[in-house]
């Protein structure tokens, strides 16, 4: 239940109350990027159209990963509200990269000329490391995610392609890629994070539990274990059902 404020409009620290929420919202990313790529998933038999720059699934993927991003400014907050811990952030940065290195690897074999090489966990594994040294300058945190977000849509130069053309022959980086999840402007979703895990908004003092669903909740706190694998036996679904329908 929302507890409002009773005071003004100053943003209030947030000490308490706030994990389970998180692990929530997660774990709805999580069940969307589940329907989103079983859209995909599906087209391949042709049952459903998808277009990745249609306005409907590009604004779908726009949600998943707007709320994907922001709770990893979050969760950098509340793991680190008394300090940095240094062993706990690395040995998580060290699961995000076995689990980026694994599904490199698993797209080189599947698609060779279109692998992944930066998608959604490689941008957390770098955007944790850029965004750790404003975790506790939440003001400054929401300043550099505004201004990143306005230069990317207010500029052309500002999306760093220019990493890719320099990258390319070196590094022996595909012309396309099934997933490219740009560091700019989406580090400015991180850093906006940040600030929400510090502050209240709109006189919510606190992030309570939703109560949606435990299930969700259970999903949040393994979200890369399911990232890993919810492609296969959504994949194998989809199969199921061309096969039936034939």
């Amino acid at each position: 239940m929302t507890t409002l404020s009773d005071t003004g409009s100053q943003p209030t620290t947030i000490k308490t109350g706030r994990i389970d929420a998180v692990d929530e919202i997660r774990g709805i990313a999580l069940v969307l990027m589940a329907l989103f790529h079983f859209g995909y998933d599906l087209s391949l038999y042709g049952y459903v159209s998808f277009d990745n720059d249609a306005p409907f699934w590009a604004g779908f993927r726009f949600v998943i990963v707007t709320l994907f991003f922001a709770t990893v400014g979050i969760s950098l907050v509340l793991a680190n509200r008394d300090g940095i811990r240094w062993g706990a952030f690395w040995k998580r940065e060290l699961k995000i990269f076995g689990g980026a290195a694994i599904l490199s690897l698993a797209t080189w074999f599947a698609y060779p000329n279109a692998w992944i090489w930066f998608g959604v966990l490689h941008f957390i594994l770098v955007a944790s490391i850029l965004a750790l040294p404003l975790v506790f300058k939440p003001h400054l945190a929401l300043i550099a995610g505004l201004a990143i977000l306005a230069l990317f849509n207010t500029t052309d130069w500002f999306n760093l392609a220019f990493l890719h053309d320099a990258l390319k022959e070196p590094l022996n980086l595909p012309d396309r890629t099934v997933d490219l999840t740009r560091l700019i402007p989406w580090l400015g979703m991180v850093y906006i994070g940040i600030f929400l895990g510090h502050y209240r908004l709109f006189g919510l003092q606190r992030l309570p539990s939703m109560g949606i669903n435990p299930v969700l909740t259970w999903l949040g706190r393994h979200s890369l274990g399911f990232y890993l694998i919810h492609q296969i036996p959504l994949f194998g679904l989809a199969w199921l059902i061309h096969w039936l329908i034939q």
